[in-house]
């Protein structure tokens, strides 16, 4: 599901440290990855999900595990614990563009 509206807060916190240049260009970056994604999803999806033998009914259940259980996360209070060494930290801070990974996918496509 596409929910632009529902990413801007998660835009604006990820993106705050940039410049208006920078921002403007991580938002194309994102937005061009979610349009290709979407486009391959579109006319690739079923050729891919057949390379790996995956029924359309199993992609759908995995898809209902995964909310139920994003879920039940939600109502039990307990927040996803953040495991990084030092490098992967590092990484992190001084990663250049965040408009594929994390914005355009998994959040916005």
């Amino acid at each position: 599901l596409v929910n632009p509206v529902g990413i801007i807060p998660v835009f604006i916190s990820m993106t705050s440290y940039q410049t208006a240049a920078a921002r403007n260009k991580t938002n194309l970056t994102a937005n061009l990855s979610v349009a290709i994604i979407l486009w391959t999803s579109l006319f690739l999806g079923d050729a891919i999900l057949q390379i790996f033998g995956i029924s359309i009914d199993s992609f759908r259940i995995a898809g209902g595990i995964l909310v139920v259980t994003i879920a039940m996360s939600m109502i039990s209070g307990k927040l996803g614990e953040d495991k990084q060494n030092k490098q992967e930290k590092s990484e992190t801070a001084i990663r250049e563009s965040i408009g594929v990974v994390p914005l355009a996918l998994p959040l916005m496509a």
